[in-house]
């Protein structure tokens, strides 16, 4: 009997059967003296009154990557023994490391324009921003079959459990429009325009496979749908239906240009002050939709195959591995063709959902706490951060945060803002450790950015944001 290793087996069928294929830090939300508070609830601007403009072209920069509970560590690190000055693959410690249900989520934007102004109780607000994610997902159930073989299903059905990917490049115009209704409530509401650019949607994505008893064989099936919009043409090319994905017609400036996959989505923000120390907020951040239209292609995944495996015990010097694997990918290929009726489709945003409480000790001084859980792909993901947030001074901004994200609990964050005259300068992480640790790291997130202030006419050069910073304080004094 022999047993049948499944892991070349998966990446072609992720590779030829499927088709070639967002997080704000929370520390961010109570960080005081900077606008773009509104990302994270538009009811919080961080502007009391004036006008401000990001630099252009280079305004805010995001970046995040994090995983349900597990690190590039777990799976590739450095040896011991005669192996240690090498790195070794740990399959077995990253299966140990997985959850039932896993991800991978990674996220950019870089906003290109940002401005807005308070005038009284009421603030305007508009940016223009390139963003991206992607988020593959999978069951541990897929990684062991992976790992084992198939010779603890022998006599029985296996199946993966859903797994796939979501991944989208949009462009986002986005409108801020907050208000104070009295001295206690604010609203903010923010409108965005979508474009997308590219995106791959799946869909039921799951294997099944019957494990006969000797072993020798796996009848493996295969259902779900993978969608594509990018520019990519689809080729079927013989009699067996193989078929393959070339990006021969790509052109950057008509890609970049793409306005034929509208969308729409939009945040709500509430805070209420319910006495001079206590504020509450909640925000629900990118709800909303693209509609895919151009350079569509559709892949339905409901095929059957017999695989009686590649025998690694028997691989020699003379093999033709290369033979072999070319008979396995032509066998998946032609089980799973691509469906020609590629019609329009739609993608959701991540969703997010924040409640947050901010508890002032002084004038400078203030303990908050926000919680956050974020929908995609069916699932749900929290994440929990408490900090301390100070004005050190009429120039510096200080917050420093601790934050629970999914199953991991060693997130220690940093955020800071520096002013130079009109001139500001802030970054922001969730994670300082991971910047120093990064193959530990389970979740990574950046942002920098820059604006400039422009104050009301007769407004006195003491205020900061709106109110009296320290030193104008001790000089009414």
């Amino acid at each position: 009997m022999r047993k049948i290793y499944l892991l070349l087996l998966f990446a072609c069928l992720l590779l030829f059967g499927a088709g070639k294929l967002l997080a704000q830090p929370m520390t961010l939300y109570f960080l005081k003296g900077i606008p773009q508070t509104q990302d994270l609830n538009p009811a919080r601007p961080g502007l009391e009154k004036g006008f401000y403009i990001s630099l252009p072209l280079l305004s805010k920069l995001d970046f995040s990557l994090n995983t349900n509970n597990w690190s590039y560590n777990d799976l590739i690190h450095k040896g011991t023994g005669i192996m240690a000055d090498s790195l070794v693959w740990d399959f077995k410690k990253y299966l140990s490391a997985l959850d039932k249900n896993n991800f991978v989520m990674e996220a950019a934007a870089l906003t290109l324009m940002e401005f807005g102004w308070k005038k009284k109780s009421t603030y305007f607000g508009f940016s223009w921003s390139e963003r991206e994610f992607a988020e593959p997902f999978f069951t541990k159930s897929l990684a062991n079959i992976l790992y084992y073989g198939n010779v603890p299903y022998l006599g029985s059905t296996y199946q993966s459990g859903y797994f796939g990917v979501g991944a989208q490049h949009y462009r986002e115009f986005a409108f801020t429009y907050s208000r104070d209704l009295d001295e206690k409530l604010t609203f903010g509401l923010t409108g965005k325009l979508l474009f997308g650019m590219g995106a791959i949607s799946t869909s039921g994505m799951n294997i099944i496979a019957g494990m006969p008893i000797d072993g020798n064989q796996i009848n493996l099936g295969a259902t779900g749908k993978t969608y594509v919009s990018a520019p990519v043409n689809l080729h079927v090319y013989n009699s067996q239906g193989i078929h393959l994905l070339s990006q021969n017609y790509f052109d950057a400036s008509s890609y970049f240009s793409n306005f034929g996959n509208p969308g729409f989505s939009a945040d709500l923000g509430f805070t209420n002050k319910i006495n001079k120390r206590l504020t509450l907020s909640v925000s629900l951040i990118d709800l909303g939709f693209i509609r895919w239209k151009t350079d569509l292609s559709a892949f339905t995944e409901n095929g059957h195959f017999v695989y009686r495996g590649i025998n690694l015990n028997s691989v020699s010097k003379t093999t033709d591995v290369h033979g072999l694997l070319t008979a396995l990918k032509d066998s998946l290929t032609a089980a799973f063709l691509p469906d020609s009726t590629a019609s329009s489709f739609t993608t959701m945003l991540p969703v997010k959902l924040y409640a947050a409480v901010e508890y002032k000790i002084g004038d400078d001084f203030s303990l908050g706490g926000v919680g956050r859980i974020r929908m995609y792909n069916n699932l749900l993901h929290a994440a929990l951060t408490a900090s301390a947030n100070a004005r050190l001074s009429d120039a510096i901004s200080l917050s420093a945060s601790y934050s629970m994200v999914e199953s991991t609990y060693d997130n220690l964050g940093l955020a800071a803002s520096v002013r130079f005259g009109n001139f500001q300068f802030y970054a922001v992480t969730d994670n300082v450790v991971s910047f120093f640790q990064p193959s530990n790291a389970r979740n990574l997130n950046l942002r920098v950015g820059f604006n400039l202030f422009f104050p009301e006419e007769g407004q006195p050069k003491g205020v900061y944001n709106g109110k009296e910073t320290r030193s104008h304080r001790s000089h009414s004094h």
